[in-house]
């Protein structure tokens, strides 16, 4: 068993009217107590953390959470204050609000393919094809590789020793997103063009990152596109609300 923490502390006025995205409605609940009980009902998950506003998350969740943190700062700030709480811990899993379709299926083979590796950080890949299978109408951004084309998930399984000294530079990287040239003089120029031409392994990727990181990480293919469909945006939402009334 380990133990989780949800990342909640951004807001999104189109989608909740200027409080955190996870208290956006789909159905008769807010979204994010669709992840907690995706993690209620996993056979791996034992103390729920929750980093957000606390007074709203409060009374949304009540005393189905371990622990409710004030979110401050961007996500790898949260993901501090989380992961604050698990120092003790081997390993934590850390995940967003914002994926509602998450399953314990889903959670469960991630934390146990995760075990397998020994990593200090492993990170959810979802193919393409089973992506568009099961959600064809949801709209994912794609990286075509050696094994395959693939797009991320929402959740990391993660040392929570190794977070604070892997921090400046995910936030480099996570600023950076939008900025090629600056992602380039971070990851080199050669491997970023070998990466949009398709010409790297999972392996490749896995080591490379692991030498900036400065530590073990490695990527777990997930036969689960639960758990990478996020809502973003409004059509996210609309789509998310769609799919929670067809399957009841």
């Amino acid at each position: 068993m380990i133990n989780a923490i949800i990342l909640s502390g951004d807001k999104n006025e189109s989608l909740s009217g200027g409080y955190t995205k996870a208290l956006a409605r789909i159905k008769d609940r807010f979204m994010i107590e669709y992840v907690v009980e995706a993690l209620h009902r996993s056979a791996t998950i034992g103390e729920i953390a929750v980093v957000g506003p606390t007074i709203r998350l409060r009374e949304c969740l009540g005393d189905r959470v371990s622990y409710i943190v004030e979110g401050m700062g961007d996500l790898i700030d949260n993901t501090l204050l989380g992961a604050a709480l698990f120092m003790d811990q081997p390993r934590v899993l850390v995940l967003t609000c914002d994926i509602p379709y998450l399953t314990p299926e889903a959670v469960d083979h991630f934390i146990t393919e995760s075990e397998k590796t020994g990593a200090d950080l492993c990170y959810p890949i979802v193919t393409r094809e089973s992506n568009e299978l099961k959600y064809p109408g949801a709209k994912r951004t794609y990286a075509k590789l050696k094994d395959g084309t693939f797009t991320g998930g929402n959740m990391f399984y993660v040392n929570p020793r190794v977070v604070e000294g892997s921090a400046d530079l995910a936030r480099r990287l996570v600023g950076y997103r939008k900025k090629p040239w600056k992602m380039c003089s971070v990851l080199g120029w050669d491997f970023v063009l070998r990466l949009l031409s398709g010409n790297l392994s999972i392996a490749e990727v896995e080591e490379r990152m692991s030498a900036l990181l400065g530590i073990k990480l490695a990527a777990i293919i997930s036969p689960y596109p639960e758990v990478g469909n996020d809502v973003d945006k409004e059509s996210d939402l609309m789509l998310a609300r769609e799919y929670m009334e067809k399957i009841g």
